[in-house]
């Protein structure tokens, strides 16, 4: 049983007065709370990500707490963006968003941006210049995906905070396929039974220190990126497809 407790860090403790926590525990259990409230209301700055250039696009949503009350207009550009923006045809396009979590991107994107680039670049892939936007879901790599003809987006995101005050440092990486190709998207629609399907996703969870740390999942990622793109594949289909 302690050996189980040490292999799980969000594990709030289990030390009870009667019925209720005792205080060493509760206060444990505050200060994550406490934690994961502001990681959830931090702001994305992107100082905090290094001297690297980037792209800065907006979403429909207007501040942080449009984008707590309401997940869709962090899913839309805004038009002023879209108005600046032209098809690319890049073999990847990288976007860099808060989510849930500005903290987690603080913490994690630019040691996984430094390691998933160089690993791109060194197999011959095109990349667009990457994109930092403020209040951004997943669903924003289809939106940036059309604008830019990519046809792979590598969207970095923070994730919710879970139990304890590192997992509110979160990230996760979903690798958006836009399925321009036919064939591609005639298969996907087969194996999803889905008919109008446009993308597919790849997910890479778990990034901080306590999970998969932020320069391995680099080239995790990176891997994962240059098998979608070979068998132009994303999620159950393309992991059924390497299983043969």
């Amino acid at each position: 049983f302690h050996r189980l407790r040490e292999s799980l860090p969000a594990a709030p403790g289990f030390e009870n007065a009667g019925p209720r926590p005792v205080d060493a525990v509760q206060r444990i259990l505050m200060m994550n709370q406490s934690v994961g409230r502001q990681a959830v209301h931090s702001e994305l700055r992107q100082e905090a990500l290094g001297d690297r250039r980037f792209r800065i696009f907006r979403t429909m949503a207007a501040d942080k707490a449009a984008h707590l009350k309401n997940p869709e207009p962090g899913t839309r550009l805004s038009p002023e963006t879209l108005a600046g923006l032209a098809p690319e045809d890049r073999d990847v396009q990288i976007v860099v968003t808060d989510g849930l979590s500005a903290e987690a991107i603080h913490r994690n994107a630019s040691d996984l941006l430094t390691v998933l680039e160089d690993g791109l670049k060194s197999r011959g892939y095109t990349m667009g210049l990457p994109v930092v936007v403020r209040y951004g879901r997943v669903k924003l790599a289809e939106a940036i995906g059309d604008a830019l003809g990519a046809n792979l987006v590598i969207m970095l995101v923070g994730e919710r905070p879970g139990g304890d005050a590192l997992a509110s440092r979160s990230m996760s990486a979903y690798l958006a396929l836009n399925l321009k190709d036919p064939g591609a998207q005639k298969k996907a629609a087969v194996y999803s039974n889905t008919p109008d399907i446009r993308y597919e996703y790849s997910l890479i969870s778990n990034i901080y220190p306590a999970g998969l740390p932020a320069m391995e999942a680099g080239s995790v990622v990176a891997e994962k990126a240059m098998a979608i793109l070979t068998h132009q594949a994303a999620g159950n289909r393309l992991e059924d497809y390497l299983k043969g």
